[in-house]
């Protein structure tokens, strides 16, 4: 289905609903979202949600606008839910004609390393449990809502005091719409992989950001950046690399658990560092 013809990709876009719009604009955005996430995030629950998942992202799936990994969550006894998806090339044609760039083709898609599929989950799990958070049972803000940008869309570029070109990478950039205040984050997902030195080199790139004034002009404050690890072990590591830096430094993070990322999101910073 990759020798679409603009007209035929056209009448194929028409044709989506908003929902299944919403789930190809969201898989872009993320890059890797399980079917469970997408289904907690667009569908509900109960089994008549689950049902109109797999329908959507299995129609998605055959119109090769979603790409399903060989990999599954659960292997192959997790059935549907496992399954892991990323934009297919039809996927990427359609988003393409949407932002009025015209169909052009997309390189072949490849199998990303397990490492880079787990980082990814995990950024998406928190986009889904902000959602969960602040839209659904007793958590609910009426009100509320964020925008979550993931990569690239989150990075800055700058220069340093020497003049040397810099890059900034978080993972994800979250604002918070909240009664009338917006707040604003940086987070960092940490698998437990990187050395103390790599950790240190992230942290410095903030900290040199932050004396650029940039972002204070830009936005009229520096967001904090949460670092998220797997347990308290890491957190703990993570805690000692930063009190090496000064304690100007010190104040632009947080250190967290994923497990209990939402509230730590959700307190406006005012946990102390």
């Amino acid at each position: 289905m990759s020798r679409f013809s603009q007209a035929r990709l056209v009448r194929l876009a028409g044709d989506l609903s908003p929902r299944r719009w919403e789930v190809v604009l969201a898989v872009e955005e993320m890059r890797l979202v399980s079917a469970e996430q997408l289904r907690r995030r667009f569908y509900g629950s109960g089994p008549s949600a689950a049902r109109l998942a797999r329908l959507d992202l299995a129609a998605l799936h055959e119109a090769n606008i979603l790409h399903r990994l060989s990999r599954r969550i659960g292997g192959l006894h997790a059935g549907s839910s496992g399954f892991i998806y990323s934009l297919g090339s039809v996927g990427h044609r359609l988003l393409e004609l949407r932002a009025g760039e015209g169909a052009a083709r997309q390189p072949s898609r490849y199998e990303p390393s397990l490492g880079f599929v787990d980082h990814a989950l995990a950024v998406s799990e928190l986009w889904v449990s902000l959602h969960e958070h602040l839209h659904l049972g007793l958590t609910a803000e009426r009100g509320a809502r964020f925008d979550f940008r993931v990569e690239r869309r989150a990075w800055r570029s700058f220069m340093d005091t020497t003049g040397a070109a810099l890059l900034l990478k978080p993972d994800a950039e979250l604002r918070l719409h909240r009664q009338g205040f917006e707040d604003r984050w940086w987070v960092e997902v940490d698998r437990a992989t990187e050395r103390r030195s790599t950790i240190r080199r992230k942290l410095l790139a903030y900290v040199a950001y932050a004396r650029t004034g940039i972002e204070q002009e830009r936005a009229g404050l520096f967001p904090l950046t949460a670092w998220l690890t797997v347990d308290e072990a890491r957190a703990e590591v993570l805690r000692e690399v930063i009190a090496e830096l000064a304690p100007s430094g010190q104040r632009l993070f947080r250190v967290g658990l994923l497990s209990a990322a939402s509230p730590l999101l959700l307190s406006h910073g005012r946990t102390e560092p």
